[in-house]
């Protein structure tokens, strides 16, 4: 599984001790890599890599490659297509001349043409298809490849469908268990966005659930979504089945229930109620006083513009781009102003601290659920969910009984329409 952006070496695969990987020299000097020393097919498969074109070709068992790949399935069905027509032509002229298929040099067999394995990053395609290969034959590769070589397998893998055969064969080899328990805390805390979204990508389609929620969580929390891409860039910068898009809904929707606390206390200092409550003659002050220091921080951290209504010439700020656990760390460093000694605890440090604590916890269950997304996931997805009218503080922290529930919880607090902070 030969990577660009391996976390590792490249890795040479192993080579099965009933079919050895035996590299056939053609008559016409074509190299044809046997996975399966006595198929009937080679396969000839091209693919772009940078400006030029990779060629590789290799023996393998039509039988094997349909019975473990629905794209093979359909491409070889005899009857199907002229493919299958024109190999069954080829493999009865060989029979003729050797007896048996078997017996046949790689040359002489009909030639299948792949173009295309979807979108990976590598600089060279002879590992990665050799062991995708080795893998629908029920062969072993190296037993423990880097996180950036099975996320090119699983893309081969999905572009193939054969999703179901590289799934069961990486779970069966524990090799995702045994990347995360190499993996320290301090190494996965600095892990580039590349990386993590490889680990997001193989998590989802080789179904490991732990990735799946840690880094989709990640993800959401440090802003790596939403980026327009090439077509031509590897998967992962671009997640199918609607998870980018899933991600990218997560993330407003933390980001604006931040906002929404702010807006809750600029709102409350800005009402006709009083918020001092020590009943001294200095308490319509004191109110006036913590509204302009706190109109003040929110605008010297950047949370907060003046923006006019009578002529508005200004085009919409852009949305907060960093670490909403660094933002959040930023809101609290609020002071308790005074207007005098007598007026303590007046302004909304003591206030707010509370209610930041609550949407970090919170924020510990935003990563997508592996298993809700698959199996019931118009129930589960927030993007297409409808959003409640109303979140009340009442509702607490998450709760740790039920698994529905605290989904419900989640989406319920950073989606609704209106929130009640009191």
């Amino acid at each position: 599984m030969d990577g660009s952006n391996s976390e590792g070496g490249r890795n040479t695969p192993s080579s099965p001790s009933s079919q050895a990987s035996t590299a056939v020299a053609s008559e016409n000097g074509i190299t044809v890599v046997a996975i399966a020393a006595h198929g009937d097919i080679v396969l000839r498969i091209e693919h772009q890599i940078g400006k030029g074109k990779a060629v590789r070709s290799f023996r393998v068992d039509s039988r094997t490659l349909r019975s473990n790949s629905k794209y093979f399935e359909s491409l070889l069905q005899p009857g199907r297509f002229g493919e299958a027509a024109n190999i069954e032509a080829r493999h009865k002229s060989i029979c003729e001349r050797y007896g048996n298929l078997a017996q046949a040099p790689a040359e002489e067999l009909p030639i299948v043409d792949i173009e295309d394995l979807g979108r990976i990053n590598v600089k060279t395609i002879d590992g990665l298809v050799s062991d995708f290969l080795y893998v629908l034959h029920g062969n072993d590769t190296h037993s423990h490849p880097p996180v950036a070589n099975l996320a090119n397998l699983a893309v081969v893998a999905d572009r193939f469908d054969a999703l179901k055969m590289v799934k069961d064969y990486v779970r069966r080899k524990k090799m995702i268990r045994a990347l995360d328990g190499k993996t320290t805390p301090k190494q996965d805390a600095v892990l580039t966005e590349e990386k993590v979204r490889q680990r997001l990508l193989v998590g989802i389609m080789l179904d490991y659930p732990a990735w799946v929620d840690r880094y989709s969580a990640r993800m959401i929390t440090k802003g790596w979504v939403g980026a327009e891409l090439e077509i031509s860039t590897p998967l992962w910068w671009d997640l199918a089945s609607r998870v980018e898009d899933e991600l990218s809904f997560r993330r407003d929707s933390v980001l604006d229930t931040i906002q929404s606390l702010q807006a809750h206390f600029l709102r409350l200092y800005t009402s006709r109620d009083r918020q001092c409550k020590l009943g001294y003659d200095s308490s319509t002050q004191c109110d006036s006083f913590q509204l302009g220091e706190m109109v003040r921080f929110f605008t010297r951290i950047g949370t907060l513009q003046f923006q006019g209504t009578v002529f508005d010439v200004n085009d919409p700020p852009t949305p907060y781009a960093g670490d909403v656990f660094t933002l959040l760390d930023t809101l609290r460093q609020v002071p308790e102003y005074q207007i005098d000694k007598f007026h303590t605890h007046c302004g909304i440090r003591t206030r707010m601290l509370p209610l930041l604590d609550l949407i970090q916890a919170w924020l510990q269950c935003v990563g997508i659920c592996l298993d809700c997304w698959q199996e019931h996931r118009a129930d589960y997805a927030w993007i297409d969910a409808k959003p409640p009218l109303l979140w009340k503080r009442q509702n607490g922290r998450p709760r740790a009984e039920g698994h529905g529930n605290r989904h419900a919880g989640v989406r319920g607090l950073f989606t609704a329409t209106e929130k009640d902070w009191t």
